[in-house]
């Protein structure tokens, strides 16, 4: 979980132009933290970019159903379900091409953070996340994934039917590449 604490402060910090002229289409998809335990889908969000929560290596919460935002200080929130939460919102892109100012929530924490990030390549992007200072933060990179992990529903049945794992080569079969016109 910290691993999604440290993405969505990373990715809290994106000209008012649209999405795909900003690159958006560069960070849309599905993203692994550096140490396997979650993944974050991105979209356009209007003309920024945004970011949910699409699976998690220990989906159970304490009472061992489905994890749920119970450390948010907000008692109201606190019966979410974090997969499937939007937990970055507002990243637009800087002139300098990273993308900045918006806002990363982290469960782990029930905490929001700043952050940054870097596109390294088509399949890395370095995120930084930090409260108050950039310099006073950390960062991690993070890796595209390849294919669509299970949805949240398919990870809970998983579980629920005894066949959940973390192994990939067992997530149901990804569906076929809708064909472009």
């Amino acid at each position: 979980m910290r691993a999604i604490a440290l993405w969505l402060a990373l990715f809290a910090t994106a000209a008012v132009t649209p999405a795909s002229a900003q690159g958006i289409d560069r960070l849309q998809g599905y993203w692994i933290d550096s140490h396997g335990e979650v993944i974050l889908e991105f979209r356009a969000c209007g003309r920024e970019l945004c970011g949910r929560v699409a699976w998690l290596q220990k989906p159970r919460g304490p009472d061992l159903g489905p994890l749920r935002d119970f450390r948010n200080s907000d008692q109201r929130l606190q019966k979410r379900f974090v997969c499937g939460l939007t937990v970055v919102t507002g990243f637009k892109k800087q002139p300098d091409g990273t993308w900045a100012d918006g806002n990363v929530y982290v469960p782990d924490h029930g905490m929001n953070f700043s952050g940054y990030a870097e596109v390294l390549s088509p399949t890395k992007v370095k995120v930084t996340g930090y409260v108050l200072l950039p310099m006073l933060g950390s960062s991690e990179v993070w890796t595209r994934m390849p294919r669509k992990p299970p949805t949240c529903e398919e990870q809970a049945k998983m579980i629920a039917e005894g066949r959940w794992s973390t192994d990939t080569s067992l997530w149901p079969p990804a569906p076929p590449p809708v064909a472009s016109r």
